[in-house]
């Protein structure tokens, strides 16, 4: 067999100490776009079983704290995630893999009624950068 699976979320390669950026969509069980009411992150290492941020609860309008938040439009934003967040628990090892992990609220398009949405936004493998007196990060 050839190929790789298709995951249900952004496999992503980045550096240590870098912001990276991530799209976000929100809908509800038809597939209709919401605007969620409030918005919950929190970033794992789960190489090695570490919290890195959060859970952080972010203003869907807008947010002045890290992660950052911004809207595209109405039911889509884009987040942010500053530098700082993006540290190695162990920079010795070369890589290892984070998990970005969301959970939001917003209305229903057919009930309107408040409904609870989760799931991972991304998986971001930081990669240790290599040089000639060791691993910098």
């Amino acid at each position: 067999m050839q190929g790789s699976p298709v995951r249900p979320y952004a496999n992503v390669k980045a550096y240590p100490t870098t912001d990276i950026f991530l799209d976000l969509a929100f809908v509800d069980h038809t597939n209709t776009p919401v605007v969620p009411t409030s918005i919950s992150i929190e970033i794992d290492d789960i190489t090695n079983s570490v919290v890195m941020a959060g859970p952080s609860t972010l203003n869907p309008a807008g947010s002045t704290i890290a992660p950052f938040l911004y809207p595209a439009f109405a039911s889509s934003m884009y987040l942010q995630v500053a530098a700082s967040v993006w540290n190695m628990t162990f920079p010795n090892i070369g890589s290892q893999l984070c998990q970005v992990g969301m959970q939001f609220t917003a209305i229903d398009s057919v009930t309107g009624q408040p409904f609870t949405g989760t799931g991972i936004i991304a998986v971001i493998e930081l990669c240790a950068l290599a040089t000639v007196s060791g691993l910098a990060y």
